[in-house]
């Protein structure tokens, strides 16, 4: 029987941002409380790709199942978010924007953290290490689904290769960078090999659901304990919503319009 499976999605674990991106960013006291109570509640953490290989196995999912992914690769997972994960033995899954590893957040400038600092590779396969697994977030976190089509599978192909080559390890699932993914650009990211991919949408994903279009939770700054337990508990998330409203449909319309303008 399909039942939902929470996948949280957090960026940036930290005490300081700029304004425009403080929304992204949770404080790593914050992110412990979140930890200790999913710990409490007997959640029980895996990887993306251990969630996909058990569903694609055919093998019974625990209902306390969780995923706990992070984008872009800050560096303050190391000291915000690592610490918290170390002391429950959380794994997690944390997508790296492979053009930047060991730099700075470059593609955030409008939003003032363009120099947000970036995880090395020595510090990714540090992480890989200690059981995180490392996916990929595209090589510049451009918008994948209005770029020409030949250009998004560069993008893809690039980051799977530069990080399985950075981290020493086969690399499985993909991010959609800001989230945004059409049936094109799901296709190019199964052509490149992965065998999972997460978009956002802000629902709860299901054994069921596309395994490239996974359904991730927002995680925001302003989500106490009490506001992740009722976003895993109240039933206020749509579990695993359809791949193409209308609405995105016509939100890309509008980005790609935007970008020509």
């Amino acid at each position: 029987m399909a039942h939902s499976v929470p996948i949280l999605m957090y960026h940036s674990v930290d005490t300081d941002s700029a304004p425009g991106f403080r929304r992204w960013t949770v404080s790593p006291t914050q992110f412990a409380e979140h930890m200790d109570w999913l710990a409490r509640e007997d959640y029980q953490p895996i990887t993306v790709s251990a969630l996909v290989s058990t569903l694609e196995q055919g093998k019974p999912l625990s209902s306390r199942c969780i995923v706990i992914t992070f984008d872009d690769a800050f560096r303050d997972f190391l000291t915000g978010a690592m610490p918290a994960l170390r002391r429950h033995g959380f794994p997690a899954t944390l997508y790296a924007v492979t053009g930047y590893v060991g730099r700075t957040s470059m593609w955030l400038r409008t939003e003032g953290e363009g120099d947000r600092a970036l995880m090395s590779w020595d510090e990714l396969r540090m992480i890989c290490d200690e059981g995180i697994e490392c996916g990929a977030h595209s090589h510049t976190h451009p918008q994948l689904d209005i770029i020409p089509t030949q250009k998004a599978l560069g993008e893809i192909t690039r980051s799977k290769g530069s990080l399985e080559d950075g981290i020493g390890r086969k690399v499985e699932s993909f991010a959609y960078p800001h989230g945004y993914a059409s049936r094109t650009t799901r296709r190019l990211v199964k052509q490149a090999g992965f065998s999972s991919a997460c978009r956002v949408r802000h629902a709860l994903s299901s054994t069921t659901e596309d395994r490239f279009a996974l359904s991730r939770i927002i995680v925001t700054n302003d989500v106490g304990v009490d506001g992740l337990r009722s976003l895993l508990t109240d039933g206020v998330l749509p579990i695993a919503p359809p791949q193409d409203r209308l609405a995105a449909t016509a939100w890309r319309f509008a980005r790609r319009v935007m970008q020509v303008a």
